[in-house]
């Protein structure tokens, strides 16, 4: 039997680790392409490339066809929908994040966000998922590639094969345009961790950035005031409640 094909993007880089386990899990139910960043592209929104040239390799380091490129994950999906891939897939997935993507503010910076966007914007099914990690443990991660001991190994896995049952069931739903079905997992995340339909919190940020020689700024990331919303419980309450978030980002309706 034909297995649904599904293509892999994210923003922290092809060579992840995040990456790399989510892709393991794909490939048991999907026939699988990845198009991702040569290097980290966090914050990046929806970027795309129009200056200049973008530059794009095949990759040998997973077990599926995957090319990196020098550009956005924006730039990772158009390519591969316009000119890499022979068909076109049934999903794209991006992820996993290193780090959370809740918060309109945050999931509207997020290139994690925007690589499943992209897909959206061609019609298909897409989902972004993301680990949510403690702040000393993110900068860790984010100088190693995402390597992690044993035990947060498992909750890498399991957020990998959850997203892998979450893919597969948006194959089986009613298709959505211009949605993204945005998860995030808490740290630890097991077999008994409940998932929560929740809704991106209205948070304000404030200023990014500090001044750290004169005339030159330095980007710093900090929570404004957290706000809930009036409805659903929000993405950042339920990561609060150690609850896997799951809301569906309805950009048709913006």
């Amino acid at each position: 039997m034909t297995k649904p094909k599904a293509l892999l993007t994210n923003d922290d880089g092809i060579s992840c680790r995040f990456l790399h386990v989510l892709a393991e899990a794909l490939s048991d139910s999907f026939e699988l392409s990845v198009v991702a960043p040569i290097e980290e592209k966090s914050w990046t929104s929806k970027a795309m490339s129009r200056l200049g040239k973008v530059e794009v390799k095949e990759f040998e380091g997973l077990a599926c066809p995957a090319w990196s490129v020098g550009g956005t994950p924006a730039d990772c999906i158009n390519l591969a929908l316009g000119n890499l891939l022979p068909e076109k897939p049934d999903i794209v997935i991006s992820g996993i994040n290193i780090g959370l993507n809740t918060t309109l503010p945050m999931i509207l910076s997020s290139g994690t966000v925007a690589g499943a966007l992209e897909g959206a914007c061609w019609g298909l099914p897409a989902l972004a998922s993301s680990l949510a990690v403690p702040d000393d443990l993110y900068q860790e991660l984010k100088k190693n590639g995402g390597l992690m001991d044993a035990d947060r190994e498992d909750s890498l896995r399991y957020a990998a094969e959850c997203s892998t049952r979450m893919a597969k069931d948006l194959l089986n739903s009613p298709s959505e345009d211009f949605a993204v079905h945005n998860v995030n997992f808490p740290l630890p995340v097991t077999p008994q961790t409940p998932v929560e339909k929740t809704a991106p919190a209205p948070n304000r940020i404030g200023s990014l950035y500090r001044e750290t020689n004169k005339g030159i700024y330095k980007f710093r990331f900090q929570h404004g005031p957290l706000k809930g919303t009036e409805t659903l419980l929000s993405d950042w309450d339920c990561l609060k409640m150690r609850r896997i978030s799951y809301s569906v980002l309805r950009f048709a309706n913006l």
